[in-house]
């Protein structure tokens, strides 16, 4: 019962200390400050311009089917209002930069897994 307890409070405590934490900026961004020193933007934007400034002549690079239905769920939006601008596939993985709404968003891949460039799988 000792071992049970002693490994309970040993999860619930790295839980507790491994947490993000949500702010905002003296400007009004919200960001999310993380465990690992690091921050990033709410809405996973890389620029600070709004909007995405795609030239006319701007051609899109190969649609990665199973990263658009990932996209869609997570910015909960259509398939027209997604543009893919980069997209760079690796052994295992791959690094992709979206336009969603007229956001930059950066997303990557890790064995089968999509999830935002910033996020921390852990």
């Amino acid at each position: 019962m000792k071992n049970f307890l002693f490994v309970i409070t040993l999860l619930v405590s790295s839980f507790m200390f491994s947490q993000n934490i949500n702010a905002t900026t003296e400007d009004g961004k919200a960001v999310i400050l993380k465990s690992n020193n690091t921050w990033s933007y709410t809405d996973g934007s890389e620029s600070k311009e709004e909007g995405c400034n795609l030239g006319e002549d701007f051609k899109q690079s190969k649609v990665n089917k199973g990263l658009l239905k990932f996209v869609m769920v997570d910015t909960d939006s259509n398939a027209d209002e997604i543009i893919f601008i980069r997209s760079r596939r690796s052994v295992g993985g791959g690094n992709w930069t979206l336009c969603v709404k007229g956001r930059k968003i950066s997303y990557k891949r890790v064995g089968s897994v999509y999830m935002r460039a910033g996020d921390d799988p852990f």
